[in-house]
C-alpha cells in the first residue's frame, strides 16, 4: 500500500485478490493406504520364497493406484485454479482477469447449478427447448479452460466470456466462491 494525496491509503486491488482452490486428497490418500497395506500384507505371506508373485502383486497394485486415481491426477494437472496478481490460472492456461467481461461474470453467478438446470430442462416445453437449442447453436460451445477434454466428476462448471468474445468454460469445486473472487478482482483491477 502506498500513501495517496491527503493521507489516504491506495491499494492495487486487482493484484491483491488471491485465491487458490485446494483439491480433495481423501480419495487419493485412502486408495494409496489400502493398496500399500495390501502389498505389505501379501509381502508378509509370500516373501522370501515367492518373491516373483509378490513383485506381480506390487506391479498390479501400482497399476490399480493409477487407475483409481486418474481423475484426481487429471484434476491436479488440468483443473487447479489460482487467481493471483490479476491473472486467472486454470490448469496449464493463464489469462488476465481483466479480460473477462463483468457482464459474463454476473450472468455466471445467476446461472443455475447443473442439478437445477436438469430440472429446468425436464420441465421445459418443446418450444422452449427448441429455442434454447437454437440459441446455443448460435453461440457455439464454450472452450474448457485448462487443457482437459471434459469437466471432471464432482466439479461444477460455469461459462464466462472474454472481451474478445470467446466463451470459456471453467470447472471448479467451489463455484460461488470463485465467481465472487473473479468479480472482486475484475471490479478492483
Amino acid at each position: 500500500m502506498a500513501q495517496a494525496n491527503g493521507g489516504e491509503q491506495a491499494t492495487t486491488y486487482g493484484r491483491a485478490v488471491t485465491y487458490e482452490e485446494k483439491l480433495p486428497k481423501r480419495w487419493t490418500v485412502g486408495t494409496l493406504l489400502v493398496l500399500t497395506a495390501w502389498v505389505i500384507w501379501q509381502g508378509t505371506k509370500l516373501l522370501p520364497e515367492d518373491s516373483t508373485v509378490w513383485l506381480v502383486i506390487v506391479g498390479s497394485s501400482a497399476l490399480f493406484a493409477v487407475v483409481f486415481n486418474g481423475v484426481p491426477l487429471s484434476k491436479r494437472r488440468y483443473n487447479r485454479i489460482r487467481v493471483r496478481d490479476g491473472q486467472l490460472t486454470v490448469g496449464r492456461e493463464t489469462i488476465p482477469v481483466a479480460s473477462l467481461t463483468p457482464e459474463s461474470i454476473r450472468e455466471a453467478r445467476e446461472q443455475p447449478p447443473a442439478s437445477e438446470l436438469m430440472a429446468l430442462l425436464k420441465s421445459s416445453t418443446p418450444d422452449e427447448l427448441a429455442e434454447m437449442r437454437r440459441r446455443s447453436r448460435e453461440l457455439g460451445p464454450p472452450r474448457l479452460m485448462g487443457g482437459a477434454w471434459a469437466v471432471p466428476l464432482g466439479m461444477e462448471e460455469f461459462a464466462v466470456e472474454t472481451e474478445e468474445g470467446e466463451a470459456l468454460l471453467i470447472a471448479t469445486h467451489d463455484r460461488e466462491r470463485l465467481l465472487e473472487v473473479l468479480s472482486r478482482a475484475r471490479q478492483q483491477g
